[in-house]
């Protein structure tokens, strides 16, 4: 074999990819239950259809009065009836009367505060004595005052979380507009390649010179996890052939918004996947980023709704190409304007320094908490075929091109699992 006359891979700015994927369009929006939304982006502002409540609700257990009532206490009032949650009451307070009530429920016609019952005496079966003064409204939830009609409870673009899908099913939005889920093809490119079915194949693998497919597999996963507003609808191996990529990578085409291959991005004789992506005339192609590990990176629009990402096929690379590029362009392609958390903290480094002049550059570190105080320390050896380097850090680096972190500087780090705490042995 012998290197392919393009293997020189030239490195483009990350500006430069940046511009392109902000020029991508996002997918089509689809109308979906509310309790169906949850890892969708929202395409339309979420709006309250009525006034919440549409009436007046009890924020406590307690009995439903007229404040004028109650003025002065104790005061005995007759009891006429009681409301429970999901009931709609028939019930109208006259004067010195008042109903049990529970909390949610809607309180009666003319009833414009709740006494706890725990400031409630029982005197007989409808009667009670009233402890304490309560002022208008205590208590209640008035008509109105959760949402108004029209008013806008989440807006277009945001990332629909599982605590939000309650909060606006009370706001009375039984459905939302979002888009659907970006749809990415995985094609894992390389003729030493295996699919592990049974444990043993691992080793076997491994003794025979193979290598067990993972890193299409924790693209998926990443996804899974990280990117709810995507889903991954077909994965693939295909060895070192450019038929064989092509076919792929076409079909991948055919099912998804965005292709994503990895492996066969460098320069030698067996490596086919830029000549492949370059042969379907992409309208744009960056291929080689300034960052590492990761250089290799492309992007190829076919058009503002179809994409092709070429990975590297070592997992560290490809990590560091997931959160800097392959997710920013699902997040375009899915309208994202408020993402979802990540778990970020600011740490200081303790010794030696971070970045580099030329490259952005991402750092497999150590993270410790003392205190109220996150610490990093960059691991000895950072090539990004050392995989297995991943099981012990806990933390992920980033630094822009020429930006360096010196000892003692405080730089944001994003956790890959909780920090290490220097008196559990465990972490050592």
């Amino acid at each position: 074999m012998k290197p392919h006359e393009y293997k020189f891979v030239v490195p483009h700015e990350l500006g430069e990819v940046m511009s392109i994927i902000r020029g991508l369009s996002a997918v089509d929006e689809v109308k979906v239950p509310t309790w169906e939304s949850s890892g969708h982006v929202l395409s339309r502002d979420a709006v309250a259809p009525i006034d919440i409540p549409p009436m007046s609700k009890a924020a406590y257990d307690g009995y439903a009065v007229r404040s004028v009532d109650v003025v002065k206490v104790p005061i005995k009032l007759r009891v006429v009836g009681s409301v429970s949650i999901g009931t709609v009451p028939n019930i109208e307070l006259g004067p010195m009367e008042t109903a049990y009530v529970t909390t949610g429920a809607y309180i009666p016609r003319n009833a414009d505060a709740v006494v706890p019952e725990e400031y409630v005496e029982i005197v007989s079966d409808n009667e009670v004595l009233i402890n304490k003064s309560i002022k208008p409204w205590e208590n209640v939830d008035p008509a109105g005052s959760f949402a108004r009609k029209g008013e806008v409870a989440l807006r277009e673009g945001t990332v629909i979380m599982p605590w939000d899908v309650p909060a606006l099913l009370e706001l009375g939005i039984g459905e939302v507009w979002v888009r659907r889920k970006v749809r990415i093809y995985i094609v894992a490119t390389g003729s030493e390649l295996v699919e592990a079915k049974e444990p043993s194949d691992v080793i076997n693998a491994i003794i025979n010179g193979k290598v067990v497919e993972s890193t299409a597999s924790m693209i998926r996963d990443f996804i899974n996890v990280y990117i709810p507003y995507a889903e991954v609808v077909g994965k693939v191996i295909v060895p070192d052939d450019p038929e064989a990529i092509r076919n792929a990578v076409t079909q991948g085409i055919d099912r998804a918004d965005i292709v994503i291959t990895t492996g066969g991005t460098g320069p030698s004789g067996v490596d086919y996947v830029y000549e492949v992506t370059q042969s379907l005339k992409p309208q744009a192609y960056v291929r080689g980023l300034r960052m590492r590990p990761g250089r290799p990176t492309g992007i190829a629009v076919l058009s503002s709704n179809k994409v092709i990402i070429n990975l590297s096929g070592h997992p560290i690379s490809t990590l560091n190409a997931l959160t800097i590029i392959v997710k920013e362009v699902i997040k375009q392609m899915a309208g994202v304007k408020v993402d979802m958390p990540e778990p970020r903290v600011n740490a200081s480094l303790v010794k030696g320094q971070l970045g580099d002049e030329e490259f952005a550059r991402q750092y497999r570190v150590r993270v410790t908490r003392r205190g109220n105080e996150y610490l990093i320390e960059e691991i000895p050896r950072q090539g990004s075929s050392l995989t297995h380097t991943l099981l012990t850090v806990n933390g992920l680096v980033f630094t822009g091109k020429g930006q360096i972190i010196k000892e003692g500087q405080q730089t944001e780090v994003l956790l890959l699992r909780q920090p290490f705490n220097p008196s559990d042995e465990s972490n050592l």
